[in-house]
């Protein structure tokens, strides 16, 4: 990682003289920055929830699969239908089926005929990423598997995200596609929910089913990030499959600096993902300082004109 002192060292050898400095490479934005961070994502991007400006970003339009980010588009379309918290869901044989419960994928405890308040799946699909909670919340809402993923695309295009498609609401299916800075407009808009956030801060949660106590379970969250003391997370997103590898999306401030939407696509490994969404995150921090070395009025990269 760049650490603050090189930035410093570099200013101080700009100041001494111009041919001093220019024997330096100097990182012209976040970009260049990150990427002598040593960031590896496949795609990244960061930007200013505040201001709207992207402070780094790679590969932001390029099409990836979201895997799990995608229960975020899930989570809205199931909360513009207003559901009562308190409504109780019955699961099914073909939530578990459909979730890939016993194959591999993300599930909570449950088999057919257990019950779970909407306000409880809801903490399942935002901190375990249990794909039957997903299903189950999508079926709640009354619409078919084919309404509802009709209302996510519609969510997404309300939302800006023009060139994301989703085909069901889990994330398993692959053919699910995202760019970063779609995904960043999505994150923005979901953590802008008081609810959502409430939900997606709890590091673990007691799920206890309506009708049957075997199946009274805590679960945890997948976001690691949430007991870093250096940076605050303010709500968050993690996905995997084969095809995406590890994707990470967060909502965040670094050392009480700007709010961020952080998105990274394509690591090799979970704990990558979160370490260098630390690094893009402490970019923020050191923005001003380039920008003064390369005499721009912006604090890094351009602005979206669509974060808000």
């Amino acid at each position: 990682m760049v650490k603050k002192y090189l930035l410093i060292t570099i200013l101080c050898l700009s100041l001494s003289g111009p041919s001093v400095a220019s024997a330096l490479f100097m990182p012209a934005n976040g970009s260049e920055l990150a990427d002598m961070s040593g960031v590896s994502a496949k795609a990244y991007v960061v930007i200013n929830t505040e201001t709207g400006e992207v402070l780094a970003a790679k590969n932001q339009a390029m099409p990836r699969v979201p895997a799990s980010l995608t229960k975020l588009v899930t989570a809205l379309v199931v909360l513009d239908t207003k559901p009562k918290l308190t409504k109780v869901v019955t699961m099914t044989a073909a939530d578990q089926v459909a979730g890939s419960c016993g194959k591999g994928g993300a599930c909570i405890k449950s088999k057919a005929g257990v019950k779970f308040t909407v306000d409880g799946l809801f903490h399942a699909l935002l901190l375990p990423s249990a794909n039957n909670a997903a299903n189950a919340l999508a079926r709640s809402t009354g619409l078919s598997a084919e309404q509802f993923a009709q209302k996510m695309n519609a969510k997404a295009a309300e939302l800006g995200a023009t060139n994301s498609k989703f085909y069901e609401p889990t994330g398993l299916d692959p053919n699910n596609i995202i760019t970063a800075e779609d995904y960043a407009k999505i994150l923005t808009a979901a953590f802008k929910n008081s609810y959502l956030t409430k939900v997606a801060a709890q590091q673990k949660f007691t799920l206890r089913s309506s009708n049957n106590k075997a199946y009274t379970q805590t679960i945890k969250n997948t976001d690691k990030l949430l007991a870093d003391e250096d940076i605050d997370i303010l709500g968050s997103k993690t996905g995997y499959l084969n095809e995406s590898q590890y994707n990470f999306a967060a909502m965040a401030t670094y050392h009480n600096g700007p709010k961020l939407a952080i998105v990274v696509l394509g690591e090799d490994h979970l704990y990558s993902a979160f370490a260098e969404t630390k690094i893009l995150a402490s970019l923020a921090e050191e923005a001003q300082m380039l920008a003064m070395l390369n005499g721009s009025g912006l604090v890094l990269g351009a602005n979206t004109g669509n974060i808000k």
